[in-house]
Parts: structure tokens; C-alpha cells; sequence
């Protein structure tokens, strides 16, 4: 179902695991630290008593999944499309208010599942702690980001950590960093390094998964349908056409999968509107009307009714009440 659109030539992989960064003045030294933990299958089970991603696989049934034709992902036919990029509508830009009150985030737990269906909440309970998790380490890393753009303002100059840092991210999110100013740099990235509503993640995961039911997801850890040409990396599908040489991207946890979906939307070429649009809403200080964001991820499937798809799994599955929530560690 996903336009999958690396290439060999352009694929990176984006690894946040850096396990410090400092940050040191001559006046205040201000060391911050923060690990960036790819493995979360301690939180998982915390989190979900008894249920792994294994345990979650074989709590549902192929067979099931292929009866509902809205959540058959088999069947549909995958192809490559050229890219028709949309200028932001000024009128939806205007409806995006500013507000200044703080986001009252509040911790993940078992009650805020409890309404939801035994097989859909099993399901849930092991991806949005993943998901939120990766929002998290983005905001660690863009808050940091932040702390480097205020040095260069104040007329600090950034020391060779900070420097080695900055190149890793601009090199990761395809960001020019040899010759450009630094100011320049970060702002780029943090144009990049930003979240995704919990909410949009967890629909696209219960579409392209089939709520975790598919042979993707079950054998190949795969979530989000994402393509690969890389032989070494990916799983044929079984309805690929002749001619088509395209392979579902497998992963060893469904946590790398749920990081390559982030790496993918913040990343690629095909997603720069719908970072505009995020942008402004960053600088709104305004999250709350997710659809906005949804409508540009019209480039993710060959599917026209796609992004009616994820309002309709957001809006029926109340997934909206998980983009106020953290994970307390």
C-alpha cells in the first residue's frame, strides 16, 4: 500500500543513538546528557504486563485481515508514481491559531487502552509506547538542537563535539553541512527534527499492519509497508507484479521499524509539505487538529482513499487522546 520512495542511492539510514552530548561555555558549563535507547523491550512489558510483539502477532489471524477489503493490504496494488508536489493552502495556514497555553501532557497508562477492543488494545499496548518513545527522543534532540542555536547567537562558537553532532544529524536528514552557515544548519534541522502526532503514526501502523495481523508485520517486524530495493533488507510481496522489483523493508523489532517510519517522514523529499505545514504549526504552538498534517501524506499510498482512511481509523479509534501522552521513565 505505501509508495516507497528511497532508492539505493539514497538511502540512510537515520541513527539518533548518541549516547551524550555536552555542551560547555567558558562562563557556564551546561552538560547535557540524554540516552538515546533503541531497545525498549523492558518499557514494552511494563507497560503491557505479558504482551511482546510476539505475543501480539498471534493474537491475530491472516485470515481475518483479508475478509475486511479496508484493511486488506495484500491485494492492493503497489506502484511507483511521480511526486506532483501542493503549494500550502493560505486559508488552512490562517485556521491554525496561535496559542500560548502549555501542553498538558499527561504519563501513558492501562485505563487510557481500557475502551478500546481486546484485539485492537493488544495491539496499541505494544506499538504506541514505541511511538511515543520516538517522539520523545526527537524532542531531546531538538531541544539540544535549540541550546546550539542559542549559543551561536549569543556569538559562541561551537566546539568540535558540537560540530561532529551537527554534522552527523545534517548528514542523516540529507542536509547540506560543509560550507553552510551553522545557524543555517540547525534551522534546517529543525525543520526535520520534529514530531509526529502520535496519533497519525498509530493509524498508519493499524492500516498498513493490519492491526499487526499481516505476514509483514508478524514475520518481518514491518509496520509500515515501507518499500526497499535492497535485496538484503527487504521481503518480496507475494502479489508483486511482474516487472516490479520493489521489497517490503524487513526489521528485527517492530521498534526499528517504528524509527525507519519516522527516519522516512522526516527525511524524504516526498514529505517536505507536510513539514511545512508542521512548522508553522510549531511555531503556533498548535498540534490540535492533526487532519491538517494527514492531508499531506497523500504521496505515502497509491490508495485515493488513503487519507480518508487514517481520519477514519484517528476519529473511530479516539487515537487523538494519545497525542497528550508521555512515557515516564
Amino acid at each position: 500500500m505505501h509508495k516507497y520512495f528511497f532508492t539505493p542511492l539514497v538511502i540512510t539510514i537515520l541513527t539518533l543513538a548518541i549516547p551524550t552530548i555536552a555542551f560547555e561555555d567558558d562562563d557556564i558549563k551546561l552538560i547535557i546528557k540524554y540516552e538515546l535507547n533503541a531497545e525498549l523491550d523492558e518499557l514494552v512489558l511494563n507497560f503491557c504486563n505479558t504482551y511482546d510483539s510476539y505475543t501480539v502477532n498471534k493474537l491475530y489471524s491472516e485470515k481475518d485481515i483479508l475478509k475486511n477489503d479496508k484493511l486488506n493490504i495484500f491485494n492492493k496494488e503497489k506502484i511507483l508514481v511521480n511526486i506532483k508536489q501542493k503549494p500550502l493552502n493560505p486559508n488552512i495556514l490562517s485556521n491554525i491559531k496561535v496559542r500560548y497555553d502549555e501542553n498538558n501532557l499527561t504519563s501513558l497508562t492501562e485505563l487510557d487502552v481500557s475502551y478500546l477492543k481486546d484485539n485492537k488494545k493488544k495491539f496499541v499496548r505494544t506499538v504506541l509506547p514505541l511511538i511515543i518513545n520516538e517522539n520523545q527522543k526527537i524532542l531531546s534532540v531538538r531541544n539540544n538542537l535549540l541550546l546550539l542555536k542559542n549559543k551561536l547567537s549569543s556569538n559562541y562558537s561551537l566546539n568540535k563535539s558540537e560540530l561532529q553532532i551537527l554534522k552527523k544529524l545534517s548528514k542523516n536528514h540529507k542536509i547540506k553541512f560543509s560550507n553552510s552557515h551553522k545557524l543555517d544548519v540547525i534551522n534546517n534541522l529543525l525543520k526535520k527534527v520534529d514530531i509526529i502526532p502520535n496519533s497519525i503514526v498509530l493509524a498508519q501502523a493499524a492500516i498498513e499492519s493490519g492491526w499487526g495481523s499481516s505476514r509483514f508485520a508478524q514475520d518481518f517486524n514491518a509496520l509500515f509497508g515501507e518499500y526497499t530495493y535492497d535485496s538484503n533488507k527487504g521481503v518480496i510481496p507475494l502479489e508483486r507484479e511482474n516487472g516490479e522489483n520493489h521489497l517490503i523493508k524487513a526489521f528485527n523489532s517492530y521498534n526499528s521499524s517504528v524509527e525507519s517510519y519516522f527516519n522516512n517522514i522526516n527525511s524524504h523529499y516526498a514529505y517536505e509539505h507536510f513539514r511545512e505545514l508542521r512548522k508553522v504549526m510549531r511555531e503556533r504552538n498548535n498540534f490540535s487538529n492533526v487532519t491538517l498534517l494527514v492531508d499531506k501524506l497523500d504521496t505515502y499510498a497509491e490508495d485515493e482513499n488513503y487519507i480518508q482512511t487514517i481520519r477514519s481509523v484517528i476519529k473511530n479509534n479516539n487515537f487523538e487522546i494519545f497525542d497528550k501522552k508521555i512515557i515516564s521513565y
